[in-house]
C-alpha cells in the first residue's frame, strides 16, 4: 500500500522527521519498502493561462500567456488540453526538469520563455494526457508562488508492507492510528456530519442468519470532478479511474478503510433486501432486482462487500445511494474458499481488503465520502445487528511471563487506550475490550504483542536459558544428532542441503501424481496462488531447485532436504528427500564428457547415508516415476520411502537434466544402537554360481530364504549377474562368500556350506545349477 505524508496529515500530524518516522513504523511491524521524495523542482511556479493562440507555424503548437505573478510569460505549449483561465505549473528560466535546464528558446520563429509542465515532468504519477491543471484543493492558488511551497507536492511516498492479519492499517486512518499511539500525537477523527431526515424513502429486510452490517445514505447529487488532490493519491496506488464518482468512493475507501459503493437512484421507494445464495455469499437486492454494480453479473455482486469492479452510469440520477459494508474476514474467508467454482473467486482489492478485514465503523466512511462530495443528506438506513465486542481477561503478571519484561501496570494500559483498546482494573486483572477494528486480537498473546511492539523488541533484556539438566542425554537429542549425521553423510556424498516453504501448489502436486489435501482443509488464505496448499512430498521444491540451478548454468545438482510435509487429512510428518540432476562427475580426464547417473550408482549413494536396505517393486505408480526404474525402499523388513528415476515426459515439461530422486519416511528410520561383533581372522573363500531359476522370483527373496536358513559360516550372499535363459527362465548368478571365526576351511567344509545353500534354493525355489 502506498500512501504520503501528505494524505497522513488528514488524520495526525506527521513528524518531522520522516527517516525516522519509517524506522518506528517499521519497529511497529508496518514495515517500510520504500520512502520516495515526491517534490516539485525549484522554480516551478503557480500560473495562470490568460491567451491562448495558434502557433503560426505548427499546428500542433499552441502560444500562450501566462501570468506568473509580476510578470506575463510568452509560452509555446504543445498540450491539447492547454485552456484559457486554467492554473497552471509552470518552469521558469533556470528550473531544472528531468535532465533538462529551462531556458528562453525559440520554437517554429516564436520565443518561449519557459514550459508549462505534466504531473510527470515535475516527478509526480500520471494524472492524465497533456499538461497538470492545477486547482484550489492543494489550497489557494497564489500566482507566482512556488509548487514546493504546497504541502501537495513537498511530501513523501511511503510503501508499506503489511501482514495478512493487519486489515485494518489498509488505509490511511489506519496507519495514522498507529503513528497517533507511537507519538502520543492526537488522532483527529473523522467528524460526525449533522443530519436532519429529510425523507422515509428506504426499507432495509435481513435474513435471520445475515452476518453483514450495511449503512445506506441517500443523499442529493451534485456535478462532480475529481479534484488534483484526490487524483494523485489514487495515481499512487494506480486506481485513479476517468469515472468521477468511482474516483471519489476509491478515495474514500483508501482512506476511511470502510468498503463503499454508490448506486443511482430516483426520489422514490427504495426496497433493499439482503440474502444469501447458492454459495452462502451475502447479496443486496434492490426492489426486487439484484444490484449488479459489475455490469456483468459477477458473484462479488452478493457479498455484502460491493465496492469494487463496478460499472457507474456517466448521466447519473438526481440522487445516490451510498453503501457501507463489512463482513467479518474470517467468516468470509471460509466462505471464499468453501466455493465449489474456484473460476469465481478473483483476486481483487475487495476481496484482498474483505477477508484481511476492513473498517466495521461503516458511517465513518460514510461520512467522509459524504464531505467529500459535499452531499445533502437525505435519509440513514442501516442493519440492526450490532458488532460484537470481544472481551479479555488478563493478569499483568502473565505478560510479564510471554515476554520476559516486567511492564508497569500503568505503561500498559497506556499502550492499549492509545491503540483504541477500552481498559479496566479490576483487582489484580486487566479487562480488556478489543476495538471492533482489530480483527488480529484473539488472545493474550495478542496483547502481549501489541505490548511488545511499543516496548520495542530491541529493549527485551536478554537473559541466560535457566534451565537444570536432569538428564545427561534425551530421546529429542538422539533423533537431533541422528538427523545430523545423516545431513553430514549427505553432504559427504556432495550433497546440498535445500531449504522450502511447508507451502506449494495444489495444481503442480496433482500432475506429478501426490497426493493433496481435502479440499475442506486447505489453507483459507493463501500467501499467493502458487503456494495456496501445504506440500504433501519434497519432491517438487527439489524439481523447481533443480531447474533453477540449472538455468544459473550448473551441470551436476545433487539436493538433499528434510523438511515437514502432510498428508489429506493434514497430518504432519518429517521425510527426508535426495535429487541428483545432470552429471554425476564434471568433464574431467579421463572421462572427457562427464560421468551420468544412472539408477544403481544413486542407491548406492543413497545407502551411503541412510545404511544399507532392499528394493521391491513399486506397484502402484505416479507419473512423475519412471516406469522400469523405481521401487520401494525397504530397511529392516519395513517399506521406508521411494526410489525412481524421473519419467522422461516430466524431465521435457520442466527441461531438466536427467533426473533421479528419493523420498525417505525419516519417522521410520531406526536409530543405530552401538553393536560390537567379531571378525575373522582366517581367510574367506568365494563361490560363484549359476542358477536357473524362475524370472518372477526376485533376488531378495532368495536372499531372505538363505538367510533365514543361517547356514553355518555362510557369511555373505551377493547378486552378480543375470541372463535370460528362455520365456520362462533366466540364469541368475550369485557369489557365495564363505569364512570362519575360528579356523581355515577346508575344501569339504566349503562345499557342504555350498550343498546346503543349493538344497534349500532346489526345495523353496526349483532351482538348479546351469550344466
Amino acid at each position: 500500500m502506498k500512501l504520503s505524508t501528505y494524505d497522513l496529515n488528514v488524520f495526525v500530524d506527521v513528524p518531522k522527521d520522516i527517516n525516522k518516522l519509517c524506522e518506528n513504523l517499521s519497529c511497529l511491524g508496518l514495515e517500510v519498502e520504500s520512502c520516495i521524495p515526491c517534490i516539485a523542482p525549484k522554480n516551478v511556479v503557480v500560473g495562470k493561462v490568460l491567451e491562448k493562440t495558434p502557433h503560426q507555424n505548427a499546428e500542433k503548437l499552441s502560444v500562450c500567456q501566462v501570468a506568473v505573478g509580476k510578470e506575463v510569460l510568452q509560452i509555446v505549449c504543445g498540450a491539447k488540453n492547454v485552456k484559457e483561465n486554467q492554473f497552471v505549473p509552470v518552469a521558469l528560466n533556470g528550473a531544472t526538469i528531468g535532465s533538462i535546464t529551462i531556458a528562453k528558446t525559440k520554437l517554429r520563429g516564436v520565443e518561449s520563455y519557459g514550459m508549462i509542465c505534466s504531473s510527470t515532468e515535475l516527478g509526480f504519477p500520471k494524472i492524465s494526457e497533456g499538461i497538470l491543471e492545477l486547482d484550489e484543493s492543494i489550497g489557494e492558488l497564489v500566482l507566482g508562488k512556488e509548487l514546493c511551497e504546497y504541502t501537495l507536492f513537498n511530501t513523501h511516498i511511503l510503501e508499506i508492507s503489511l501482514t495478512p492479519n493487519r486489515g485494518d492499517c489498509l488505509s490511511v486512518l489506519g496507519v495514522a492510528r498507529e503513528i497517533s499511539a507511537f507519538y502520543q500525537s492526537p488522532l483527529k477523527p473523522i467528524k460526525a456530519l449533522d443530519f436532519t431526515k429529510k425523507s422515509d424513502l428506504i426499507t432495509l429486510n435481513t435474513d435471520d442468519n445475515i452476518q453483514s452490517h450495511l449503512a445506506y445514505y441517500l443523499i442529493k447529487n451534485h456535478s462532480l470532478n475529481t479534484p488534483l488532490n484526490i487524483k494523485l493519491a489514487l495515481a499512487h496506488n494506480n486506481a485513479l479511474s476517468e469515472n468521477a464518482l468511482k474516483n471519489f468512493i476509491e478515495y474514500g475507501t483508501h482512506f476511511s478503510g470502510v468498503l463503499m459503493n454508490a448506486y443511482s437512484v430516483s426520489l422514490s421507494p427504495i426496497n433493499l433486501s439482503v440474502k444469501s445464495d447458492e454459495n452462502n455469499l451475502e447479496y443486496t437486492s434492490m426492489n426486487g432486482a439484484c444490484v449488479n454494480a459489475c455490469g456483468g453479473g459477477h458473484y462479488i455482486n452478493k457479498l455484502s462487500t460491493i465496492g469494487v469492479e463496478h460499472t457507474i452510469e456517466e448521466d447519473l440520477d438526481e440522487f445516490l445511494l451510498l453503501e457501507a459494508s463489512y463482513t467479518e474476514p474470517t467468516n468470509l474467508s471460509l466462505k471464499l474458499h468453501a466455493l465449489k467454482d474456484k473460476t469465481l473467486k478473483k483476486d481483487n482489492a475487495l476481496i484482498y481488503r474483505s477477508t484481511r478485514g476492513s473498517n466495521p465503523n461503516l458511517l465513518e466512511g460514510l461520512d467522509f465520502l459524504s464531505t467529500l462530495l459535499k452531499a445533502e443528506i437525505y435519509e440513514i438506513k442501516q442493519t440492526k445487528q450490532a458488532l460484537k465486542k470481544h472481551t479479555l481477561t488478563i493478569k499483568l503478571e502473565e505478560i510479564t511471563e510471554i515476554l520476559g519484561l516486567a511492564i508497569e501496570r500503568e505503561k500498559v494500559q497506556s499502550i492499549l487506550k492509545s491503540l483504541g483498546f477500552e481498559v479496566e482494573i479490576k483487582e489484580q486483572n486487566l479487562e480488556i475490550i478489543v476495538p471492533n477494528f482489530r480483527h488480529d486480537i484473539k488472545t493474550i498473546q495478542d496483547i502481549a504483542e501489541e505490548v511488545l511492539r511499543f516496548v520495542g523488541i530491541d529493549n527485551l533484556v536478554s537473559k541466560p536459558l535457566n534451565c537444570v539438566n536432569r538428564e545427561s542425554s534425551n530421546p529429542h537429542y538422539h533423533t537431533h544428532r541422528f538427523f545430523e549425521n545423516l545431513k553430514h553423510k549427505a553432504l559427504a556424498c556432495d550433497f546440498k542441503e535445500v531449504i522450502h516453504y511447508v507451502f506449494y501448489s495444489k495444481e503442480k502436486q496433482q500432475k506429478l501424481g501426490f497426493e493433496v489435501l481435502e479440499d475442506s482443509l486447505e489453507l483459507q488464505n493463501p500467501i499467493t496462488t502458487e503456494l495456496n496448499s501445504l506440500r504433501t512430498s519434497l519432491v517438487c521444491g527439489l524439481l523447481d531447485a533443480s531447474l533453477r540451478n540449472k538455468n544459473l548454468g550448473f551441470k551436476s545438482i545433487a539436493l538433499y532436504e528434510k523438511g515437514s510435509v502432510y498428508n489429506s487429512k493434514r497430518e504432519e510428518t518429517q521425510k527426508l528427500g535426495f535429487l541428483v540432476s545432470g552429471l554425476k562427475a564434471l568433464e574431467s580426464y579421463p572421462y572427457a564428457k562427464g560421468r551420468t547417473w544412472d539408477f544403481y550408482s544413486f542407491a548406492e549413494c543413497i545407502s551411503k547415508i541412510i545404511g544399507d536396505f532392499s528394493l521391491e517393486k513399486l506397484v502402484t505408480q505416479k507419473p512423475i516415476n519412471h516406469p522400469y526404474q523405481s521401487a520401494k525402499i525397504v530397511q529392516n523388513n519395513e517399506v521406508i520411502g521411494t526410489i525412481a528415476k524421473v519419467h522422461p515426459k516430466v524431465i521435457q515439461e520442466l527441461d531438466l537434466f536427467e533426473s533421479y530422486y528419493a523420498e525417505i519416511d525419516a519417522t521410520k528410520l531406526k536409530h543405530p544402537s552401538m553393536l560390537l561383533q567379531p571378525f575373522s581372522i582366517y581367510p574367506s573363500s568365494t563361490r560363484d554360481l549359476t542358477l536357473l531359476i524362475d524370472k518372477d522370483i526376485a533376488f531378495s527373496t532368495l536372499l531372505k530364504a538363505l538367510e533365514d536358513a543361517k547356514i553355518p559360516n555362510l557369511h555373505e550372499i551377493l547378486a552378480l549377474d543375470v541372463f535370460k535363459e528362455n520365456d520362462n527362465t533366466i540364469a541368475l548368478s550369485i557369489r557365495l562368500v564363505i569364512s570362519s571365526l575360528e579356523k581355515t576351511l577346508n575344501d569339504e567344509e566349503v562345499n557342504s556350506v555350498i550343498q546346503k545353500a543349493l538344497e534349500i534354493l532346489e526345495k523353496k525355489f526349483n532351482a538348479h545349477l546351469k550344466g
